[in-house]
């Protein structure tokens, strides 16, 4: 009887004992898989979430994300992470596919509408100055340039990602660029003088934030206020001679807009941690810059097609 019940007590036992390395198995799957652990989300070996605590100085820049973040990772697993949902998977998609939309209206733009305007071959250069600067800056530049910070910015070299920051303020400072082109061109279309003064008094300004990131504190935190407060000046300034078009209005209320989602952390200040994946606030003033500049592309073939169908007058410009 006495090695029955010794038995049934180590039967009992038995089975009880996987218990405590089953609960390891699901410990480690939601630091696997952040807190969306029951979502289907195949993460490709050697990628793994961390939460906020767990990631590196330079990764800390919204303490109200709390988890979903990549880190330490080589330039390869970089890429890989394009395809597992983490909290830059939206940032990362949404420039991406802002790319794929510009590129694709430019082909159409370049071959069907402007040959309807009776387009100028300067006209056809204004025109792709502008494409190119929104591509490469913001969303093919501009969008490329922000597209590989938000992908490798998690990479194991913190000089690796501040190299591609800086690579994203650079094409934000070329997007800037690409709304003041065609927008100051066909603003002073018949008066060269200002045109001219306009231009080139932006792109001096340009050229001054380029040459500012060369200072080593310039990527720092404690330069954020003043590295938003330069790019707030040089888009403010163009407020001075297209004030009075209410479709450029529109633009720079779209702009106000997005930079108030930046800037407060709204609303993820309010539901910390519940906004980790998705309708964080660097997501929605993504999305808000998308919508900004389609409806700056499509403004400058509005007031394109207006300044064709309304001929400069005769009048003498100071030149």
């Amino acid at each position: 009887m006495c090695l029955t019940s010794s038995q049934n007590k180590v039967d009992f036992a038995g089975p009880a004992m996987p218990q405590k390395p089953q609960k390891n198995a699901q410990t480690a799957h939601y630091i696997e898989l952040g807190g969306y652990q029951y979502w289907p989300v195949l993460v490709p070996r050697g990628i793994r979430l961390y939460t906020y605590e767990q990631i590196p100085g330079f990764l800390r820049e919204n303490p109200y994300i709390t988890d979903g973040y990549r880190a330490y990772l080589p330039s390869r697993l970089c890429i890989k992470s394009l395809f597992i949902l983490s909290n830059e998977t939206v940032n990362i998609w949404s420039h991406l596919l802002g790319f794929l939309l510009f590129f694709c209206l430019g082909v159409y733009n370049m071959s069907c509408v402007l040959p309807t305007f009776g387009a100028s071959r300067e006209d056809y250069v204004i025109y792709s100055i502008g494409l190119f600067c929104f591509q490469v800056g913001v969303f093919p530049l501009c969008m490329l340039c922000s597209v590989g910070f938000h992908l490798f910015c998690c990479h194991r070299s913190e000089k690796t990602s501040r190299r591609w920051m800086a690579l994203d303020y650079a094409g934000v400072s070329i997007g800037i660029l690409g709304c003041y082109v065609p927008g100051v061109f066909y603003t002073f279309y018949c008066n060269n003088y200002w045109r001219q003064v306009y231009l080139v008094t932006v792109l001096a300004m340009i050229l001054a934030i380029f040459f500012a990131q060369i200072h080593p504190h310039y990527l720092s935190k404690q330069w954020k206020r003043l590295r938003s407060l330069i790019f707030c000046s040089v888009a403010g300034y163009g407020l001075i001679p297209t004030a009075f078009i209410p479709r450029i209005l529109g633009m720079y209320f779209i702009a106000a807009l997005a930079l108030i989602f930046y800037v407060s952390k709204v609303p993820e200040r309010y539901f910390p941690g519940q906004l980790n994946y998705v309708g964080s606030s660097h997501q929605v003033w993504h999305a808000l810059l998308v919508l900004m500049f389609y409806w700056w592309h499509q403004s400058s073939g509005f007031i394109m097609a207006h300044r064709h169908s309304q001929p400069c007058p005769d009048a003498p410009h100071h030149t």
